[in-house]
């Protein structure tokens, strides 16, 4: 039993990083499709971490047979992995305050997800590995708040087009 647990911890563990790096990844390159760098650098250093955390889950995970889980069964709270990125949350004229306040929510519905995972499991591997990982998901919130601290606030009407539309006549 104990092994199952683990290894449908981890295998949402593997799904959850590898959706956000590819999310972060693809968001990055339309914000420099649009011109909006230094949100698209956000965003590639977002996809970043997820790749190194990616990376530690598949470290954990190298000796665990893990499930073979296909879309529909991955058990999100959600319809998406918690960190990935919602489509209809971005706009290509978004602040950089925007983007970071996006992947706080993100970080936080993540952090949710491993506490909910270390309180519904049975198995003591479990548990201690989803508590460290929502630790550190709020290690990471808290990193983001502290960025957002620094920030200046968004003009009043930076998302507001500046060409006139083309309408025919």
């Amino acid at each position: 039993m104990s092994n199952q647990q683990l290894g449908d911890f981890l295998a949402h563990s593997v799904e959850l990083e590898s959706e956000a790096r590819e999310r972060y990844l693809e968001l990055a390159q339309a914000m420099i499709a649009h011109h909006n760098t230094d949100v698209a650098g956000f965003f590639n250093r977002m996809a970043e971490e997820s790749r190194l955390h990616l990376e530690e889950v598949a470290e954990i995970a190298q000796d665990i047979e893990l499930p073979g889980l296909k879309a529909w069964e991955f058990g999100w709270p959600e319809e998406e992995s918690p960190e990935a990125v919602s489509y209809e949350a971005v706009h290509y004229r978004m602040s950089l305050r925007q983007a970071m306040l996006l992947a706080l929510e993100n970080e936080r519905a993540a952090e949710k997800f491993y506490r909910s995972f270390a309180d519904a499991s049975s198995d003591g591997e479990t548990r201690h590995l989803a508590a460290q990982f929502s630790a550190e998901e709020a290690s990471h919130a808290a990193q983001l708040e502290k960025m957002l601290g620094k920030l200046p606030p968004d003009r009043e009407h930076h998302l507001e087009e500046d060409d006139q539309p083309h309408m025919p006549e």
